[in-house]
């Protein structure tokens, strides 16, 4: 079962990770240690329909530069908004102000129940192609 989010832990890498965890490998280990990203904060914003991060993320291969950037999810871990790595700030107070710009423009009630009718119908979907899968068990057998 899908969740709202809600601060978990204080620290910012672990609180990403128990949110997001099922819902997008975003802040995995792996995936951060792949960017060389460190979860700087996490945001609980709409009472937990939107999670957001801020992460200094390398911005060369070499980690010779590092920037700030901000990711917004929906309460199904698809990512609504982030910044672009060639637009990267240069502090996290600069990445928190435009996150928070950035969510002040989201209609996070009407995003959420477009993302549940979405994920609801796609449920159907595939219940109704697994009744027709077992339907058709047996159906070639000879009495």
């Amino acid at each position: 079962m899908t969740n709202l989010y809600r601060d978990e832990v204080s620290d910012p890498k672990r609180n990403a990770q128990r949110n997001l965890c099922g819902r997008t490998h975003y802040v995995d280990d792996d995936t951060l240690r792949w960017h060389k990203s460190r979860i700087v904060s996490t945001h609980v914003p709409d009472e937990g329909l939107l999670f957001a991060i801020v992460s200094s993320d390398a911005l060369d291969m070499n980690n010779t530069r590092r920037g700030f950037r901000y990711v917004i999810f929906d309460v199904f871990g698809t990512v609504l908004g982030r910044t672009k790595i060639d637009e990267a700030f240069s502090t996290s107070k600069q990445a928190k102000k435009a996150m928070w710009s950035a969510l002040n423009e989201i209609d996070a009630k009407s995003i959420t129940k477009e993302a549940i009718s979405r994920s609801r119908n796609q449920h159907i979907a595939e219940m109704d192609q697994l009744w027709d899968k077992v339907e058709t068990i047996g159906a070639s057998k000879v009495a």
